[in-house]
């Protein structure tokens, strides 16, 4: 190991706390899973999904299919994840082509001592390009500005900027197609270009599949190739994200996910050439993951 490597080896890494201003966030997303009546009966069933034919869903574990909400629907997302972390996603069918959102999240939430705020709020968009025929996927392309785990901060003499551990999808493009085989299969296949590259830069690619076990339970199986994670600089080291999981719709307006993600412990570990070492502790092997989806409509 040369002296230049054994520097990179002991750089610190720490999770920043943020003001908590931006804990509205949290709280409207909650507020809004209780709507205060409406034209709504709890007879009435949401409107049909604008991908395939079973359960409705806009994306797998961490990554974007095509699938996108009906016009009018929103979907709040509530995701624990290990470190005491959570998610907050809110998403909107703006136009029936076209879902907007935005999501905002924490580690140590769950835990003792203080929060970790993110830095800021995320925001998403999603296109539907080109719809699904018989013979041809659908096509979506997006930005998703929101990363997966902890918000990862480095002292300011370091070479390398601030990142999520898992980096966000940034701009993408994914293609997803529905066959009938048996059962309701989903295959999805996309690239993106993240905006976290200051540590590698390169585009990535993203693939997938659901399986329909029910009507209303959904085997998830997603691979992510973190291309632009692999460099010497990067917290990945080449074996990519793969995570398995399952959605659950426990009603036609609460779906239940549990997800084990990072199965392939794409975290550098001691005795590689590792730029932030104590992550093979604290991040390092797979994780597990709760979530909670909200489905309804204005």
């Amino acid at each position: 190991m040369t002296a230049a490597m054994d520097i990179r080896d002991h750089r610190p890494c720490i999770l920043r706390p943020a003001g908590p201003a931006a804990l509205v966030t949290l709280i409207v997303a909650v507020l809004l899973m209780f709507p205060g009546g409406g034209p709504a009966s709890a007879q009435e069933q949401p409107p049909p999904p604008e991908y395939g034919t079973g359960l409705q869903f806009t994306n797998l574990a961490n990554t974007p299919i095509a699938g996108l909400l009906t016009r009018g629907t929103y979907e709040i997302d509530l995701r624990m994840y290990p470190e005491g972390g959570l998610f907050t996603f809110v998403t909107i069918g703006f136009l029936r082509s076209v879902n907007i959102g935005f999501s905002y999240g924490a580690s140590n939430v769950i835990a003792r001592g203080k929060v970790d705020w993110n830095p800021r709020v995320e925001f998403a968009f999603k296109a539907r390009i080109i719809p699904e025929s018989g013979t041809l996927p659908a096509l979506a392309i997006g930005y998703a500005g929101q990363g997966y785990g902890p918000y990862l901060v480095v002292d300011e003499d370091q070479e390398w900027d601030d990142r999520y551990a898992v980096k966000s999808p940034g701009f993408y493009a994914v293609l997803s197609k529905n066959y009938r085989i048996l059962t309701e299969v989903g295959l999805h296949l996309g690239v993106n270009r993240s905006r976290e590259d200051d540590d590698d830069d390169d585009f990535n690619v993203f693939l997938g599949m659901d399986l329909s076990l029910s009507p209303e339970l959904y085997l998830i199986l997603e691979y992510d190739a973190a291309l632009n994670d692999n460099d010497d600089e990067a917290v990945g080291y080449g074996n990519g994200y793969l995570n398995l999981g399952v959605k659950w719709a426990a009603s036609p307006h609460l779906r239940l996910e549990f997800f084990f993600t990072n199965l392939l412990d794409n975290v550098r570990g001691a005795g590689m050439p590792a730029t932030i070492r104590h992550l093979a502790d604290t991040l390092g092997g797979a994780g597990r993951e709760l979530r909670i989806v909200y489905v309804d409509w204005f």
